[in-house]
């Protein structure tokens, strides 16, 4: 068997986890979910971390689960032997790096965001909040106060905080996600 013949025959071997590398894929608008599938359906390893947020529709605290990084993702790949492949599915923009080409990102970044991963699949930001922080408030009546967080009163997410009015300490239960912690 000759040179050409080995070299073209190690080519086509599955890929070594050594050079199984991270990658980060920009997808087109809104298109994160549709690109993670096809990739998935390629056998291709795939990592798409979500983010609870909440906004505030029609007099009402809506919840939606979004990318952490809106029209990314990332996913792990052999350069040499799936580039195309990525490059070419469907809702791919480009794979991020330099003009000389894609540029990988350490195991580590990823390790990093897969850790604040909580049970339910979804990317926590912030810490927790503990007794006598003290916090603003965002949304609603009493937007821009200031209050001093007293405890978690469910898991729905309602929180007794101590706002001080009129000279006096009033205990008001409010949605947590109507408060963050004051810097």
């Amino acid at each position: 068997m000759n040179q050409v013949t080995m070299t073209v025959q190690n080519d086509l071997k599955e890929p070594n986890d050594i050079n199984m590398k991270w990658y980060v894929i920009q997808s087109k608008p809104g298109g994160e979910h549709r690109v993670k599938t096809h990739l998935i359906n390629q056998e291709i390893e795939t990592f798409l971390p979500l983010l609870e947020t909440h906004q505030y529709y029609n007099g009402r605290l809506i919840q939606k689960v979004k990318p952490l990084f809106q029209n990314y993702l990332f996913a792990r790949f052999d350069l040499k032997l799936h580039y195309y492949k990525v490059k070419w599915t469907r809702g791919v923009n480009k794979i991020l790096g330099t003009e000389d080409g894609p540029v990988s990102i350490s195991e580590e970044v990823i390790q990093t965001i897969r850790g604040r991963v909580g049970r339910d699949n979804l990317v926590k930001l912030e810490e927790e909040l503990k007794e006598g922080d003290v916090v603003q408030i965002t949304l609603g009546p009493f937007k821009e106060l200031m209050g001093i967080f007293q405890k978690k009163m469910s898991d729905s997410g309602r929180v007794r905080i101590l706002l001080s009015l009129i000279g006096a300490d009033i205990p008001v239960q409010i949605s947590q996600w109507y408060i963050r912690k004051a810097a």
